[in-house]
């Protein structure tokens, strides 16, 4: 921020490097979109790979700031609560 005067900074990497955003603090909002598809199995990436948290008490924790409904898509917003 310092540096180069950014105020945000739009992430959509892959899940190790927003597992490291999420475990530096440096996310302070994430959108989601929930979509009627499932994609699963052990080698399907997720949000947040990497090392993750210890327990979930020392997870990021985010609050529900709006959610939009687009046809059967779920269009998702929250900030960061701690």
């Amino acid at each position: 921020h310092k540096k180069w005067g950014v105020t945000r900074l739009l992430c959509e990497g892959g899940g190790d490097l927003n597992d490291a955003l999420f475990r530096a603090g440096l996310v302070d909002e994430l959108h989601l979109t929930v979509c009627p598809k499932i994609f699963g199995g052990r080698l399907a990436p997720t949000i947040a790979e990497g090392t993750g948290f210890e327990n979930l008490a020392a997870a990021s924790k985010f609050e529900l700031k709006s959610a939009r409904r687009v046809g059967d898509e779920l269009f998702l917003v929250y900030t960061r609560t701690g």
